[in-house]
């Protein structure tokens, strides 16, 4: 799974540079049966649904950092303040 979440990052990145390109020059985006050039407001909305929703399934797809074992120096402070004198 960690390749897919590296791989829904890297979409999530390059929908974010397209949607910028969007709203700087709309006309890159313009349907080419009818011509129709879409408005700043509708590529900068939908290009920012699309770049959150690829960013959720890649942070939802990222392994979970393994748990550190305990080493023998450490313990718990408990146990320190019980040995230590008064």
């Amino acid at each position: 799974m960690p390749l897919l979440a590296g791989i829904l990052s890297a979409l999530a990145l390059a929908l974010a540079l397209a949607t910028i390109a969007g709203v700087i020059a709309p006309s890159l985006f313009r349907n080419r049966k009818t011509g129709e050039v879409p408005r700043r407001l509708s590529l900068l909305v939908w290009g920012c649904i699309a770049v959150l929703v690829a960013m959720i399934l890649a942070g939802s797809l990222v392994p979970p950092p393994p748990a550190a074992a305990p080493t023998a120096g450490t313990g718990s402070n408990e146990a320190a303040s019980e040995s230590a004198p008064r």
